[in-house]
């Protein structure tokens, strides 16, 4: 993004009441002018700002004080496997889990809050409860797990679509994390993909309602779109899903997880 779409974005945003500002990408830590955003967001107001990154730059001496100086008041960590072996694969970065335990531990240091950032494929879910519990033993207290969607470019290729995980891999595993850790409380996971007909009651405290998170997206080029219209995080809903008692808060399926995995899994509840 340049400076101009970046100025506007933010400047947008606190317009319209937002006053947590989220830098994502990609990887922001690529941009050398991350500390200037960041500042800029707390100049503008905005009372938070996350940094979400893969962690390895924060493995270098001063960056994290870097971060904690720009105004960056919480990172959350990608984390991809409980193991460098996996982690490593799924990033196709040798060497960069080692890296993130280090970034890690240096946010920490630094005073920075943690949050883990649970990407999970079809290869990986089975470490999920694992990589909650390293998560947690680093001073993580927040999760998200997001699952790998097969929507825009990468729909076509193959390799995408096999790591698709399914629901049925997932849920038992969300569940095991979130019973070994119910000490944190009831919502210190969020499941951004997995619909209320696929999780059993006690675990709800892990839905994710994308229309009440009210985060606004905005890309280079300037294009920018509410988090509850993007095709990951659902829009289609099947015929019985009309009936389901909880239709009003749900954000539906996706549909690149329908074309891969069918709908045979959701089942409306009365």
């Amino acid at each position: 993004m340049t400076d101009g779409e970046i100025i506007g974005a933010l400047q947008r945003g606190r317009a319209d009441g937002a006053d947590c500002l989220w830098l994502g990408g990609g990887e922001p830590t690529l941009r050398k002018d991350i500390f200037r955003i960041a500042a800029m967001g707390r100049r503008l107001g905005y009372t938070r700002v996350k940094l979400q990154t893969n962690g390895m730059m924060l493995s270098y001496p001063g960056y994290a004080l870097r971060c904690a100086d720009a105004g960056i008041s919480e990172v959350a960590f990608s984390m991809k496997g409980a193991v460098a072996t996996t982690h490593d694969r799924i990033a196709r970065t040798e060497g960069c889990f080692d890296l993130m335990v280090a970034g890690v531990e240096r946010a920490r240091e630094t005073g920075l809050a943690l949050e883990g950032d649970l990407f999970i494929t079809a290869s990986n879910a089975a470490e999920l409860p694992a990589m909650v519990s390293l998560g947690v033993a680093w001073g993580m207290r927040s999760f998200r797990v997001w699952l790998l969607s097969g929507v825009d470019a990468t729909r076509d290729d193959p390799e995408v679509r096999a790591e698709v995980p399914r629901m049925r891999d997932v849920v038992p595993r969300l569940v095991a994390a979130m019973k070994a850790h119910a000490h944190l409380g009831a919502d210190f996971l969020m499941s951004l993909h997995t619909p209320a007909c696929v999780l059993p009651e006690a675990q709800h405290g892990a839905l994710f309602d994308a229309a009440a998170f009210g985060m606004r997206v905005v890309n280079p080029g300037g294009h920018a779109f509410d988090l509850a219209d993007s095709p990951m995080e659902g829009g289609t809903f099947l015929p019985g899903c009309a009936a389901c008692r909880h239709r009003p808060r749900c954000n539906g399926l996706r549909p690149d997880y329908l074309a891969r995995h069918g709908a045979e899994e959701f089942q409306p509840v009365p």
